[in-house]
């Protein structure tokens, strides 16, 4: 008997075989292009919002600055932050007897928050003033003042004044 006829070995090797072709087939890696039709693009050409290069993108495509980590995407026009709110204060006021303090965004959107609970007998908040060129908060108890500087709050669009 010859071991090529041998059906035991046979079927070890189709054993082995099978499972070596399982593995291999097992490895597959899914990409974002395989998800959606876009390019995933890198370097450091795109690092703010609004940037128009690199040009010829379309639009979903993904940009990673390698620099920065930041993820930017094409939005037709220009690459826009990935995960971001631009909402930007347009001006604010505080109502020193009903303590509510409304804030003005963009698009004329007013936003109000009533501060009453965080009064006391003796701490009333009797003012408030933003100066929008410094970024400086003056809010007035009594005949106290106490300011506080917002530029490290600001996200590089500014606060405009009105």
């Amino acid at each position: 008997m010859s071991i090529y006829s041998n059906p035991m070995k046979k079927c070890i090797i189709l054993i082995v075989s099978l499972l070596f072709s399982g593995f291999a087939f097992s490895q597959t890696t899914v990409t974002l292009q395989d998800q959606c039709n876009c390019e995933v693009l890198k370097g450091t050409a795109v690092f703010a919002p609004g940037s128009v290069t690199p040009a010829g993108a379309d639009a979903g495509d993904i940009y990673v600055n390698t620099s920065t980590g930041t993820i930017f995407f094409w939005d037709g026009d220009s690459w826009e932050l990935t995960s971001t709110d631009d909402q930007q204060l347009q001006n604010f006021t505080f109502n020193g007897v009903t303590n509510i303090l409304s804030l003005e965004i963009e698009d004329g959107n007013i936003v109000s928050v009533d501060l009453s609970a965080l009064g006391g007998t003796d701490d009333d908040i009797t003012g408030a003033a933003l100066d929008a060129p410094t970024n400086v908060l003056t809010i007035s108890e009594g005949a106290t003042d106490v300011t506080v500087n917002l530029s490290d709050l600001d996200d590089s669009a500014g606060v405009a004044a009105n």
